[in-house]
Protein backbone atom coordinates (compact mmCIF):
# COMPACT_ATOMS: atom_id res chain seq x y z
CA UNK A 1 0.00 0.00 0.00
CA UNK A 2 1.94 3.42 -1.08
CA UNK A 3 2.76 5.68 2.24
CA UNK A 4 0.28 8.81 1.11
CA UNK A 5 -2.65 5.80 1.76
CA UNK A 6 -1.21 4.97 4.78
CA UNK A 7 -1.05 7.94 6.17
CA UNK A 8 -4.92 8.99 5.22
CA UNK A 9 -6.24 5.59 7.02
CA UNK A 10 -3.67 5.91 9.70
CA UNK A 11 -5.13 9.17 11.83
CA UNK A 12 -8.80 7.65 11.12
CA UNK A 13 -7.71 4.12 12.44
CA UNK A 14 -5.85 6.27 15.85
CA UNK A 15 -9.39 8.32 15.88
CA UNK A 16 -11.41 4.41 16.16
CA UNK A 17 -9.06 3.52 18.53
CA UNK A 18 -9.38 5.83 21.14
CA UNK A 19 -13.08 6.61 20.76
CA UNK A 20 -13.79 2.58 21.43
CA UNK A 21 -11.30 2.99 24.76
CA UNK A 22 -13.81 4.68 27.00
CA UNK A 23 -12.85 5.59 30.27
CA UNK A 24 -8.98 5.34 31.45
CA UNK A 25 -9.42 1.57 32.66
CA UNK A 26 -9.59 0.76 29.03
CA UNK A 27 -6.57 3.73 28.19
CA UNK A 28 -4.30 2.21 25.49
CA UNK A 29 -0.32 3.30 25.77
CA UNK A 30 1.63 4.82 22.95
CA UNK A 31 3.63 1.47 22.31
CA UNK A 32 0.27 -0.95 22.07
CA UNK A 33 -1.40 1.92 19.82
CA UNK A 34 1.84 1.90 17.74
CA UNK A 35 1.32 -2.44 17.72
CA UNK A 36 -2.59 -2.13 16.39
CA UNK A 37 -1.44 0.09 13.41
CA UNK A 38 1.15 -2.06 12.56
CA UNK A 39 -0.60 -4.84 12.58
CA UNK A 40 -3.39 -3.10 10.65
CA UNK A 41 -0.32 -2.79 8.20
CA UNK A 42 0.39 0.97 8.94
CA UNK A 43 3.91 2.26 9.58
CA UNK A 44 3.89 4.20 12.61
CA UNK A 45 6.72 5.43 15.15
CA UNK A 46 5.94 7.04 18.40
CA UNK A 47 7.12 10.61 17.51
CA UNK A 48 4.43 10.47 14.52
CA UNK A 49 2.17 9.18 16.61
CA UNK A 50 1.97 11.83 19.10
CA UNK A 51 1.93 14.18 16.26
CA UNK A 52 -1.37 12.34 15.26
CA UNK A 53 -3.34 12.16 18.55
CA UNK A 54 -2.44 16.41 19.04
CA UNK A 55 -4.35 17.35 15.57
CA UNK A 56 -7.12 15.26 16.47
CA UNK A 57 -7.55 16.28 19.95
CA UNK A 58 -7.53 20.19 19.09
CA UNK A 59 -9.68 19.14 16.02
CA UNK A 60 -12.12 17.11 18.14
CA UNK A 61 -12.32 19.93 21.04
CA UNK A 62 -13.08 22.24 18.41
CA UNK A 63 -16.24 20.18 16.58
CA UNK A 64 -18.97 20.38 18.04
CA UNK A 65 -20.20 17.29 16.06
CA UNK A 66 -18.05 15.18 18.65
CA UNK A 67 -19.73 14.02 21.87
CA UNK A 68 -16.26 13.04 23.19
CA UNK A 69 -12.48 13.89 23.98
CA UNK A 70 -9.53 12.66 23.57
CA UNK A 71 -7.68 12.29 27.60
CA UNK A 72 -4.53 11.15 28.44
CA UNK A 73 -2.17 10.52 31.54
CA UNK A 74 1.73 9.88 31.59
CA UNK A 75 2.87 6.37 32.09
CA UNK A 76 6.60 5.59 32.63
CA UNK A 77 7.10 5.13 29.11
CA UNK A 78 5.25 7.58 27.28
CA UNK A 79 1.23 8.79 27.49
CA UNK A 80 -1.76 6.13 27.59
CA UNK A 81 -4.88 8.00 25.71
CA UNK A 82 -8.28 7.41 26.04
CA UNK A 83 -12.02 9.46 25.46
CA UNK A 84 -14.05 10.71 27.53
CA UNK A 85 -17.09 12.54 27.24
CA UNK A 86 -17.14 16.18 26.89
CA UNK A 87 -19.91 16.98 29.46
CA UNK A 88 -18.04 14.42 31.78
CA UNK A 89 -14.24 14.97 31.51
CA UNK A 90 -12.63 12.60 33.83
CA UNK A 91 -9.97 15.10 35.85
CA UNK A 92 -7.20 13.05 37.75
CA UNK A 93 -4.98 14.44 40.05
CA UNK A 94 -0.77 14.28 39.21
CA UNK A 95 1.13 11.36 41.29
CA UNK A 96 2.95 13.96 43.88
CA UNK A 97 -0.75 15.76 44.65
CA UNK A 98 -2.33 12.39 45.64
CA UNK A 99 1.01 11.70 47.67
CA UNK A 100 0.13 14.74 49.17
CA UNK A 101 -3.46 14.07 49.51
CA UNK A 102 -2.88 10.48 51.36
CA UNK A 103 -0.48 12.45 53.83
CA UNK A 104 -3.19 14.69 54.96
CA UNK A 105 -5.44 11.69 55.43
CA UNK A 106 -3.28 9.56 57.30
CA UNK A 107 -3.07 12.89 59.29
CA UNK A 108 -6.25 13.24 60.52
CA UNK A 109 -5.94 10.40 63.12
CA UNK A 110 -5.20 13.48 65.79
CA UNK A 111 -9.03 14.14 65.12
CA UNK A 112 -11.06 12.45 67.95
CA UNK A 113 -14.06 12.71 65.30
CA UNK A 114 -12.27 10.82 62.41
CA UNK A 115 -12.18 6.52 62.86
CA UNK A 116 -9.84 4.73 61.11
CA UNK A 117 -12.79 3.20 58.87
CA UNK A 118 -13.09 6.55 57.62
CA UNK A 119 -9.63 7.91 56.59
CA UNK A 120 -9.26 4.37 55.03
CA UNK A 121 -12.33 4.77 52.88
CA UNK A 122 -10.90 8.20 52.02
CA UNK A 123 -7.42 6.89 50.90
CA UNK A 124 -9.57 4.30 48.72
CA UNK A 125 -11.20 6.86 47.11
CA UNK A 126 -8.26 9.11 46.30
CA UNK A 127 -6.68 5.68 44.86
CA UNK A 128 -9.38 5.30 42.55
CA UNK A 129 -8.44 9.06 41.62
CA UNK A 130 -5.33 8.59 40.22
CA UNK A 131 -4.55 7.23 36.47
CA UNK A 132 -4.36 3.32 36.28
CA UNK A 133 -0.94 3.13 36.14
CA UNK A 134 -0.01 4.57 39.67
CA UNK A 135 -2.92 2.92 41.65
CA UNK A 136 -0.48 -0.17 42.70
CA UNK A 137 2.15 1.69 43.82
CA UNK A 138 0.08 4.85 45.91
CA UNK A 139 -2.35 2.09 47.73
CA UNK A 140 1.17 0.58 48.38
CA UNK A 141 1.73 4.02 49.83
CA UNK A 142 -0.78 4.66 51.56
CA UNK A 143 -0.52 1.05 53.71
CA UNK A 144 3.25 2.25 54.82
CA UNK A 145 2.67 4.40 58.12
CA UNK A 146 6.07 5.03 58.00
CA UNK A 147 6.10 7.12 54.23
CA UNK A 148 3.99 10.04 54.49
CA UNK A 149 5.74 13.19 56.02
CA UNK A 150 5.53 13.81 59.94
CA UNK A 151 2.16 16.32 60.63
CA UNK A 152 3.50 19.96 61.50
CA UNK A 153 1.29 19.73 64.76
CA UNK A 154 3.29 16.64 65.83
CA UNK A 155 6.56 17.72 64.89
CA UNK A 156 6.32 20.98 66.71
CA UNK A 157 4.80 18.97 69.94
CA UNK A 158 8.21 16.55 69.88
CA UNK A 159 10.16 19.80 69.41
CA UNK A 160 8.87 21.29 72.20
CA UNK A 161 9.38 18.54 74.54
CA UNK A 162 12.78 17.82 73.40
CA UNK A 163 13.59 21.30 73.81
CA UNK A 164 11.62 21.12 77.57
CA UNK A 165 13.90 18.31 78.35
CA UNK A 166 16.40 19.90 81.11
CA UNK A 167 18.85 16.68 80.88
CA UNK A 168 19.57 17.03 76.90
CA UNK A 169 22.76 18.72 75.98
CA UNK A 170 22.25 20.92 73.47
CA UNK A 171 23.53 19.39 70.83
CA UNK A 172 21.84 16.12 71.57
CA UNK A 173 18.44 18.27 71.51
CA UNK A 174 20.02 19.81 68.28
CA UNK A 175 20.36 16.68 66.87
CA UNK A 176 17.04 14.93 67.40
CA UNK A 177 15.18 18.33 66.64
CA UNK A 178 16.78 18.46 63.00
CA UNK A 179 15.76 14.77 62.54
CA UNK A 180 12.02 15.63 63.42
CA UNK A 181 12.38 18.79 60.87
CA UNK A 182 13.36 15.99 57.82
CA UNK A 183 10.57 13.96 58.49
CA UNK A 184 8.18 17.15 58.54
CA UNK A 185 6.24 18.42 55.56
CA UNK A 186 8.58 20.52 53.68
CA UNK A 187 6.27 22.90 53.52
CA UNK A 188 6.85 24.04 57.38
CA UNK A 189 10.35 23.03 57.71
CA UNK A 190 11.20 26.75 57.88
CA UNK A 191 8.66 27.55 60.46
CA UNK A 192 9.87 24.53 62.58
CA UNK A 193 13.34 25.41 62.52
CA UNK A 194 12.67 28.56 64.12
CA UNK A 195 10.91 26.34 66.98
CA UNK A 196 14.38 24.97 67.33
CA UNK A 197 15.51 28.07 68.67
CA UNK A 198 12.61 29.08 70.73
CA UNK A 199 14.03 31.31 73.56
CA UNK A 200 11.63 30.45 76.09
CA UNK A 201 13.65 26.85 76.70
CA UNK A 202 17.26 26.43 76.34
CA UNK A 203 17.44 25.04 79.85
CA UNK A 204 19.80 22.44 78.61
CA UNK A 205 22.08 21.10 81.22
CA UNK A 206 25.66 20.97 80.56
CA UNK A 207 26.65 18.23 82.81
CA UNK A 208 25.61 14.66 83.41
CA UNK A 209 24.20 11.79 80.96
CA UNK A 210 24.90 11.36 77.18
CA UNK A 211 22.74 9.94 74.28
CA UNK A 212 25.03 6.74 74.30
CA UNK A 213 24.37 6.25 78.00
CA UNK A 214 21.27 6.53 77.47
CA UNK A 215 21.24 4.04 74.74
CA UNK A 216 23.45 1.95 77.39
CA UNK A 217 19.97 2.48 79.56
CA UNK A 218 17.46 1.53 77.33
CA UNK A 219 19.43 -1.72 76.12
CA UNK A 220 19.86 -2.92 79.81
CA UNK A 221 16.22 -2.36 80.70
CA UNK A 222 15.27 -4.40 77.54
CA UNK A 223 17.81 -7.38 78.25
CA UNK A 224 17.51 -7.07 82.38
CA UNK A 225 20.66 -6.33 83.19
CA UNK A 226 22.11 -4.50 86.27
CA UNK A 227 23.96 -1.03 85.50
CA UNK A 228 26.05 0.35 87.68
CA UNK A 229 26.68 4.39 87.35
CA UNK A 230 27.31 7.64 89.61
CA UNK A 231 24.98 10.17 90.81
CA UNK A 232 25.82 13.58 91.73
CA UNK A 233 24.72 17.05 93.08
CA UNK A 234 25.37 20.39 92.14
CA UNK A 235 26.91 22.46 94.47
CA UNK A 236 26.47 26.56 94.63
CA UNK A 237 28.98 26.64 91.96
CA UNK A 238 27.45 24.39 89.81
CA UNK A 239 30.25 21.96 90.76
CA UNK A 240 29.24 17.84 90.66
CA UNK A 241 29.43 16.45 94.27
CA UNK A 242 29.07 12.96 94.30
CA UNK A 243 26.68 11.07 96.30
CA UNK A 244 28.37 7.69 98.07
CA UNK A 245 31.98 9.87 98.12
CA UNK A 246 31.78 8.51 94.20
CA UNK A 247 31.13 4.89 94.42
CA UNK A 248 29.40 3.38 91.74
CA UNK A 249 25.50 2.65 92.35
CA UNK A 250 24.15 -1.00 90.68
CA UNK A 251 20.43 -1.30 90.49
CA UNK A 252 18.00 -3.39 88.92
CA UNK A 253 16.49 -0.43 85.84
CA UNK A 254 12.66 -1.28 85.42
CA UNK A 255 11.98 1.90 83.04
CA UNK A 256 12.55 5.40 81.78
CA UNK A 257 9.58 7.87 82.80
CA UNK A 258 9.46 11.68 81.80
CA UNK A 259 7.92 13.82 84.49
CA UNK A 260 7.93 18.00 84.72
CA UNK A 261 10.57 18.19 82.03
CA UNK A 262 12.97 15.75 83.77
CA UNK A 263 13.45 12.40 82.20
CA UNK A 264 14.07 9.37 85.77
CA UNK A 265 15.35 6.14 85.78
CA UNK A 266 13.01 4.02 87.98
CA UNK A 267 14.58 1.19 90.07
CA UNK A 268 13.93 -2.07 91.75
CA UNK A 269 15.34 -2.04 95.18
CA UNK A 270 14.51 -4.20 98.21
CA UNK A 271 15.92 -2.54 100.72
CA UNK A 272 13.60 0.47 100.61
CA UNK A 273 9.95 0.41 102.17
CA UNK A 274 8.38 0.95 98.80
CA UNK A 275 11.39 -1.43 96.44
CA UNK A 276 11.70 1.99 93.89
CA UNK A 277 14.10 4.46 93.94
CA UNK A 278 13.95 6.72 91.39
CA UNK A 279 16.93 8.85 89.58
CA UNK A 280 17.10 11.92 87.61
CA UNK A 281 18.92 11.36 84.29
CA UNK A 282 20.52 14.71 84.10
CA UNK A 283 22.23 13.61 87.24
CA UNK A 284 23.40 10.34 86.04
CA UNK A 285 26.86 9.75 85.04
CA UNK A 286 29.63 6.61 83.52
CA UNK A 287 26.66 3.93 82.89
CA UNK A 288 27.90 0.70 82.60
CA UNK A 289 25.78 -2.64 81.65
CA UNK A 290 26.82 -5.09 84.31
CA UNK A 291 26.99 -7.86 81.37
CA UNK A 292 28.59 -10.45 84.28
CA UNK A 293 25.93 -10.04 86.33
CA UNK A 294 22.51 -12.60 86.82
CA UNK A 295 20.41 -9.94 85.66
CA UNK A 296 17.49 -8.21 87.49
CA UNK A 297 16.10 -10.37 90.06
CA UNK A 298 12.78 -12.42 89.58
CA UNK A 299 11.44 -9.89 92.63
CA UNK A 300 12.15 -6.97 90.25
CA UNK A 301 9.82 -8.45 87.42
CA UNK A 302 7.32 -8.95 88.77
CA UNK A 303 7.22 -5.71 90.39
CA UNK A 304 7.48 -3.92 86.80
CA UNK A 305 4.42 -5.26 86.14
CA UNK A 306 2.58 -2.66 88.94
CA UNK A 307 4.44 -0.25 87.32
CA UNK A 308 1.31 1.83 85.85
CA UNK A 309 -0.45 2.17 89.16
CA UNK A 310 2.58 3.80 91.14
CA UNK A 311 4.35 5.72 88.67
CA UNK A 312 1.75 8.65 89.76
CA UNK A 313 2.14 8.51 93.19
CA UNK A 314 6.16 7.86 92.55
CA UNK A 315 6.25 11.71 90.63
CA UNK A 316 3.87 13.22 93.18
CA UNK A 317 4.74 11.95 96.26
CA UNK A 318 8.26 10.40 95.78
CA UNK A 319 9.91 7.64 97.74
CA UNK A 320 8.44 7.13 101.22
CA UNK A 321 6.55 4.58 103.20
CA UNK A 322 3.45 3.38 101.83
CA UNK A 323 0.30 3.65 103.96
CA UNK A 324 -3.44 3.70 102.44
CA UNK A 325 -4.40 7.17 104.06
CA UNK A 326 -7.97 8.58 103.25
CA UNK A 327 -8.48 12.17 102.98
CA UNK A 328 -11.54 14.83 103.17
CA UNK A 329 -11.01 17.28 101.13
CA UNK A 330 -13.95 20.52 99.45
CA UNK A 331 -15.45 19.34 96.05
CA UNK A 332 -13.88 22.32 94.38
CA UNK A 333 -10.80 19.98 94.87
CA UNK A 334 -11.90 16.92 92.77
CA UNK A 335 -9.78 18.34 89.66
CA UNK A 336 -7.02 18.43 91.59
CA UNK A 337 -7.46 15.26 93.02
CA UNK A 338 -8.05 13.52 89.70
CA UNK A 339 -4.70 15.37 88.51
CA UNK A 340 -2.73 14.05 91.17
CA UNK A 341 -4.02 10.47 91.76
CA UNK A 342 -4.73 9.57 87.96
CA UNK A 343 -8.66 9.19 86.58
CA UNK A 344 -9.20 6.04 87.84
CA UNK A 345 -9.26 7.29 91.46
CA UNK A 346 -12.70 6.43 92.85
CA UNK A 347 -13.92 9.45 94.67
CA UNK A 348 -16.73 9.27 97.63
CA UNK A 349 -19.12 12.11 98.22
CA UNK A 350 -19.43 12.92 101.90
CA UNK A 351 -22.04 15.35 101.96
CA UNK A 352 -22.80 18.76 99.42
CA UNK A 353 -19.65 20.64 99.69
CA UNK A 354 -17.15 17.83 100.85
CA UNK A 355 -15.59 14.36 99.31
CA UNK A 356 -13.36 11.47 100.51
CA UNK A 357 -10.98 9.23 98.90
CA UNK A 358 -8.59 6.40 100.17
CA UNK A 359 -5.85 5.75 98.45
CA UNK A 360 -2.30 4.11 99.14
CA UNK A 361 -0.10 6.81 99.45
CA UNK A 362 3.83 7.50 99.72
CA UNK A 363 4.42 8.92 103.32
CA UNK A 364 7.09 11.72 102.50
CA UNK A 365 8.13 15.27 102.72
CA UNK A 366 6.92 15.96 98.91
CA UNK A 367 3.41 14.87 99.91
CA UNK A 368 3.41 17.05 103.31
CA UNK A 369 4.27 19.96 101.10
CA UNK A 370 1.23 18.82 98.98
CA UNK A 371 -1.04 18.71 101.38
CA UNK A 372 -0.40 21.76 102.97
CA UNK A 373 -1.02 23.56 99.93
CA UNK A 374 -5.00 23.48 100.31
CA UNK A 375 -4.81 24.54 104.34
CA UNK A 376 -8.17 23.45 105.49
CA UNK A 377 -10.20 22.33 102.55
CA UNK A 378 -8.42 19.05 102.60
CA UNK A 379 -7.50 16.47 106.36
CA UNK A 380 -6.56 13.12 106.87
CA UNK A 381 -8.77 11.18 108.51
CA UNK A 382 -7.42 8.01 109.10
CA UNK A 383 -4.78 6.34 109.58
CA UNK A 384 -4.87 8.00 113.25
CA UNK A 385 -1.15 8.21 113.25
CA UNK A 386 -0.80 9.94 110.03
CA UNK A 387 -2.71 12.87 110.69
CA UNK A 388 -0.86 13.02 114.32
CA UNK A 389 2.46 13.25 112.59
CA UNK A 390 0.90 16.36 109.64
CA UNK A 391 -0.68 17.91 112.78
CA UNK A 392 3.32 17.94 114.65
CA UNK A 393 4.76 18.98 111.39
CA UNK A 394 2.03 22.30 111.18
CA UNK A 395 2.98 22.87 114.83
CA UNK A 396 6.75 22.71 114.22
CA UNK A 397 6.35 25.55 111.38
CA UNK A 398 4.12 27.45 113.51
CA UNK A 399 6.63 27.52 116.12
CA UNK A 400 9.66 28.28 114.09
Amino acid sequence: MPRQKHQKIKIIKILDYIRAARGQEAALTTNQLCFMLHNEGIPCDRRTLSDDIETLTKYIEKNPDYDFTIQYFHTYRGHAYYSADKENIEKFFSYDELKNLINAVNSLHLTDDITKETTEQLKQKLIEAAPVKYRSKLRQYADDDNTYALDTVAAKILIDSINSLTFMKDNMSSHIIDTIIKMSDSVDRRVLADEKNNPIYHKHSDEGITIYEIDTLLRAIDSQIKISFKYFDLDENREKVYRHGGKEYIVEPLTLIQNDNHYYLICYDKETDSHIKTYRLDRITNVTEKTRSKGISEEAKEFKKTLPTLTNQIFRMYSGERKTVTLEFSDKLIGTVFDTFGPNIKITRKDNETCLITEDIQISPPFWGWLFQFSDEMKIVAPSEVAEEYKNRCLSIYSH
